[in-house]
């Protein structure tokens, strides 16, 4: 009577988990608001209260914001390149062994066609000592030729090699500082079908001038330490020294359509906390921070160009253009944290 007893009040408390089991998932089917996913999914879509600062109208007026809506651009493709300044001592070296070999290849010439010509009218001249001759200007003709190649190899088209006279002014104009060579990198396993047709590059400690040139070719060897895809760039008059072994980053235009985005003023941009971010406000009283993702610097320092795809800035936005910092340190004050970096 117990065992029978006992094995009932089992199978009782056994129906009574499994009745409950099933309404709580029957709630859960029925209502998907109250499921985990669609809780998270809300809260992803709101932004974190650490990156809110709320101020009356009043303080944030006497932090004198100014703010206003993105204002539109468009940028034509481009890649990012890394390089730096080379050392025009190669070329010179090479250039005094162009012109030697051109000078000899000149003497061999004319003595070969002298004793040609003296054989041919029946002159009495040594045959052997003119096929001598022969030999030579043939042998100086290949050394030249061969120089000419190893000069298109290392240097490309932007090295005039095979027109002495030309030549000797670009060398000059190397050594004194009025050409500058450069050679940049794509980011490895990047590559391109076409060549750049115009570099802007930013040098390492000078970045508030910009330098530009419009003579790109592409470079004949990868780079063996990052196998990237490489261009020689010429810089005809630079605005400062560029010194050999000046690192640099590059901008390389590439033909084609221009890509939508907004202009970013430098002064809208913050760097916290290793990223950059602007502050949208969305309410009278409330502004948001943002991160946003920087493409590439405009000329005559106007700020950065942000993708409209890809940047983090939309149409309607109301960037707060100055005072973004005054903002940030409020914002930190607010949390009790530090100040801000």
């Amino acid at each position: 009577m117990r065992g029978t007893l006992r094995t009932t009040t089992l199978a009782a408390a056994c129906f009574a988990l499994g009745l409950g089991a099933g309404i709580a998932v029957t709630q859960l089917r029925h209502n998907p608001t109250d499921s985990p996913g669609k809780s998270a999914e809300t809260k992803e879509e709101e932004p974190p209260e650490d990156f809110v600062v709320r101020l009356e109208k009043e303080k944030w007026h006497a932090l004198a914001l100014d703010r206003a809506e993105p204002e539109k651009a468009s940028l034509p493709p481009h890649r990012t390149a890394y390089g730096r300044v080379l050392d025009p001592l190669p070329l010179l070296t090479l250039d005094e062994e162009l012109s030697s070999a051109e000078a000899a290849l000149a003497v061999t010439r004319a003595e070969n066609e002298r004793l040609q010509k003296l054989l041919a009218s029946g002159e009495n001249t040594s045959r052997k000592n003119a096929e001598a001759v022969q030999a030579q200007f043939r042998a100086d003709e290949i050394k030249l030729k061969g120089l000419q190649r190893r000069a298109q190899l290392e240097w490309g088209a932007l090295a005039p090699v095979n027109d002495p006279e030309q030549r000797g002014r670009f060398v000059d104009a190397l050594a004194h500082g009025e050409k500058s060579l450069v050679r940049v990198d794509l980011l490895p396993g990047d590559a391109l079908t076409e060549t750049p047709i115009h570099a802007r590059m930013l040098i390492l400690g000078r970045e508030s001038i910009p330098v530009e040139t419009h003579s790109l070719c592409a470079a004949s060897a990868v780079d063996p330490k990052t196998q990237a895809q490489g261009f020689h760039l010429l810089v005809d008059h630079p605005p400062f020294p560029l010194r050999p072994g000046m690192a640099l980053s590059a901008w390389l235009q590439l033909p084609g359509n221009a890509r939508p985005g907004f202009l970013l003023p430098r002064s809208a941009v913050l760097r916290h906390d290793g990223r950059t971010w602007v502050y949208v406000q969305e309410e009278e009283e409330k502004f948001v921070r943002k991160p946003v993702t920087l493409d590439t610097p405009m000329d005559d320092d106007r700020g950065w160009f942000v993708s409209e795809t890809a940047g983090g800035i939309h149409a309607e936005d109301l960037l707060v253009l100055t005072g973004a910092q005054s903002l940030l340190s409020e914002e930190l004050k607010a949390q009790g944290g530090s100040e801000p970096d």
